[in-house]
Order: C-alpha cells, then sequence, then structure tokens
C-alpha cells in the first residue's frame, strides 16, 4: 500500500478508502506476519463489477463513500450471515447505542443532514449547500427530514428488490435532468439558480441507469415588504399586524417560497433518450404511501429504456460512421486541392525560370555584342567602355539558368 500510494501521490490510508470504493480486496492485519509462516489465507479473487461501480480511479477523481458507509453498516450490526450469538447480540446492542444513524440509513444518507445545512442564502427557502458531492435532493430545512426519511424508504425498497442506488461514478457520459421546483411552472419567471450534485444520483434496474431527483416544489405566495429588504407571507400575519403594515411603504408581491410538499423525478441519464417521470405530493408525506408503486413503475421502465438506449446507441454509431465518412471526404477534397494548389505554384515557378533564362541569355547577347564592338575603338574609348562593361556585370549579377531550375520544385516535392 505504501509503495503504490507514493506512486500515485496519496497516502496509504487514502489509498486503503480508494480499494474499499473499488471492491478490491487487500491484506488484512498481521497477513505478512502469516505469510512468512506460511499460514497466510489465500488470495481471493477479484470481485466482479456492478452495475454502477467505479471501476478505475486516478488522483483526484470522485470515490465517494457508500461501500466504507455500508462496510460500517455490516460492522456495527454484525450481519455476516452467521447465527446470532448472546455475545454477539450484546455487542450490536452496545455498537447500536454508539451508531444509530448508520444502522437506520442507506449509505448514501449517511451523515448528509449537516452537509445540507451548511448552505448558501436561498429566495425560496431551498437549501443551496457547498458541499455537491451528494444525493440528488433539494429541500427546504423545515422539509430537510422529511426529504432524508422518504428517501431512506425508497432507497431501502429499491435495494430490497435487487436494485442498486448509488452516485453515478465518474468517466461515464451523463446528464442530469433539468428540475424547475414551481409547482405550476410559468414562462418569463425569474428563477434563482437551485443546487445541483456533482453526479446524478441513479438506480440501476439491471444495468440500466435511471436518474433520481427528490426536490420540494415552490408556490407562488403572496408577501408583504416590512423594510430592510425583508418579505414576510401575508398568511402569517395577523389581521391587527396587517392594518399596521398596510401604509404606502409595504407593497404586496408574489414569491416562489418551499410549499412543504416534495416531487421525485426520474429520468434517462443519457442526452439521447428523453424520458421524465414525476410524482408530486398533493399533501405533505404523500410520497411515502406510493413507494411500492414508485419501485413498479422503474422496473417496467427498465426495459423499455434498455431497448431506446439500444436504439440511440445504433443511431449514434450510424452518426459516427457517418461523421468519419464526412471526415474523410473532406480530407479527401482538401488534399485534392493541396494537390493542385501545389501544382499551379509549380508551374508558375517553373515558368519563372524560363523566362529568368531568357532574359539571363538577353543580357548576356548583350554583353557580348558591346564587347565585340569595342575591338573597333581606340584605346581610350575601349577602356572606358570596358569599365562599363565590368560595372555593368556587377550590377546585374551573375546570370546562372542552371541554378534557377536546380533550385525549382516538381509538384511532389512541394
Amino acid at each position: 500500500m505504501l509503495r503504490v500510494a507514493e506512486q500515485l501521490g496519496v497516502s496509504s490510508s487514502y489509498m486503503a478508502r480508494v480499494c474499499t470504493e473499488l471492491r478490491i480486496p487487500r491484506p488484512p492485519r498481521g497477513y505478512w506476519a502469516q505469510l512468512e509462516f506460511g499460514k497466510a489465507p489465500a488470495r481471493p479473487s477479484l470481485p466482479a463489477s456492478r452495475a454502477g461501480d467505479i471501476v478505475e480511479w486516478s488522483p483526484g477523481d470522485f470515490i465517494g463513500t457508500t461501500e466504507r458507509s455500508a462496510q460500517k453498516q455490516v460492522r456495527s450490526t454484525g450481519t455476516s450471515g452467521e447465527p446470532p450469538s448472546e455475545q454477539g447480540a450484546a455487542t450490536r446492542k452496545a455498537r447500536s447505542s454508539r451508531t444509530p444513524e448508520i444502522e437506520k440509513i442507506h449509505p448514501l444518507l449517511v451523515g448528509i443532514k449537516p452537509l445540507f445545512l451548511k448552505t448558501r442564502e436561498s429566495d425560496s427557502g431551498v437549501l443551496r449547500p457547498y458541499k455537491r458531492l451528494m444525493p440528488d435532493i433539494l429541500s427546504s430545512k423545515e422539509g430537510l427530514d422529511a426529504a432524508i426519511a422518504f428517501a431512506e424508504l425508497l432507497f431501502r425498497a429499491l435495494t430490497k428488490h435487487g436494485h442498486r442506488v448509488t452516485i453515478v461514478p465518474t468517466g461515464v457520459q451523463v446528464r442530469r435532468a433539468d428540475v424547475d421546483l414551481r409547482e405550476v411552472p410559468r414562462k418569463n419567471h425569474y428563477q434563482q439558480t437551485t443546487w445541483n450534485p456533482e453526479r446524478p444520483t441513479a438506480v440501476y434496474i439491471g444495468e440500466v441507469p435511471i436518474g433520481l431527483t427528490l426536490f420540494e416544489m415552490t408556490e407562488q405566495v403572496e408577501m408583504l415588504y416590512v423594510g430592510n429588504s425583508k418579505y414576510i407571507p401575508v398568511r402569517d400575519l395577523t389581521p391587527n399586524q396587517q392594518r399596521k403594515l398596510s401604509d404606502p411603504r409595504h407593497w404586496k408581491t408574489q414569491k416562489d417560497l418551499a410549499s412543504g410538499r416534495f416531487c421525485l423525478q426520474a429520468y434517462c441519464p443519457s442526452w439521447r433518450v428523453n424520458w421524465v417521470k414525476r410524482w408530486p405530493e398533493v399533501k405533505p408525506g404523500q410520497l411515502s404511501s406510493l413507494v411500492s408503486t414508485i419501485v413498479s413503475e422503474l422496473e417496467s421502465a427498465g426495459p423499455e429504456l434498455a431497448m431506446k438506449l439500444e436504439t440511440a446507441r445504433i443511431q449514434a454509431e450510424e452518426e459516427h460512421r457517418r461523421w468519419e465518412e464526412e471526415q474523410r471526404l473532406r480530407r479527401e477534397a482538401e488534399n485534392q486541392a493541396l494537390r493542385a494548389k501545389q501544382r499551379q505554384q509549380s508551374r508558375q515557378e517553373l515558368l519563372a525560370a524560363i523566362s529568368a533564362w531568357d532574359e539571363a541569355q538577353r543580357i548576356e547577347a548583350y554583353f557580348a555584342e558591346v564587347e565585340r564592338s569595342a575591338v573597333g575603338l581606340d584605346d581610350v574609348e575601349r577602356r572606358q567602355l570596358l569599365e562599363r562593361l565590368s560595372d555593368a556585370r556587377k550590377l546585374v549579377g551573375p546570370l546562372d539558368p542552371l541554378k534557377l531550375l536546380l533550385h525549382w520544385k516538381a509538384p511532389p516535392e512541394m
């Protein structure tokens, strides 16, 4: 563990937590001493991955606490599959008094209440916690206990039916469906940005993930401005308070506030499949009585979504094939255009070399004719003419048409 942790740049204790979350067996305490004397237990095989499991990890990646919470729960209750004994029962009873929350709650929900209460300000009263790696629950402070209690009922019921509820691991391309907290959605109406988790929460019906969002709906409430940027619901005012606050300095307006009624939204987290199902409450607490119905409907949706996902996968592969073909044709067209451009450029350079050769021949013929004509002049004029001819040659420079041809590039060379 020390060597592996050092290679990955983390501590050995953190490496142990990573192995726990990835369900990678590691040597128990005393293993190396037992191995030295030939009494070490056999090395267990790597367990098969389940739907939604984290199967690879790099430093900085999401890891979560799901498996560790589950193991703590097993240790605290002693549910190892062995028949209970009096001593074991006493131990479990003692442990239960120390870890009541771990025993009663799904691993995803262990210890989340204090994290939700560390929140930013919210216009609607729905919490906006700083931590984002948590189950997908949106609730007011007053409704948080009810939200966690319902999530516990739902997650346990799904688990009992053999469906795994977990936070979707990294490396999986998923999306979270939009959530409109308003009980009666309205267009062109300002809404404060709501909290959203870092990764969706999903239940796996077989191999099919279904995203789950539990949110407290908001309702439109008449509010009275009482000064200092503070609004109070009119329904909470007594008649005497309403009379006192009836002057023009106080006015009424409409605001969206947490209603105490929840809605469960299930959705397909694939970008290509648009499927959303909602179970809104008409009165507070109604969702708890619908758990069995919700589980049945999610189970029924599993095969349907599997077919839609398979269709979407085939469609994505076909689109990718068309895209690759389009890219191939585009590259071919670009190569043809480039070859045509190179051919045109090579031709122009060759014509320039031929023109330069013609020019060089004409200049050289002129200089030769001047030299022949200088023979018939007297010495003084001939000397002057040859000196000027020399200056002219220097000014024109060397005339080498072969060098121009040697520097010319044919189309394949460009």
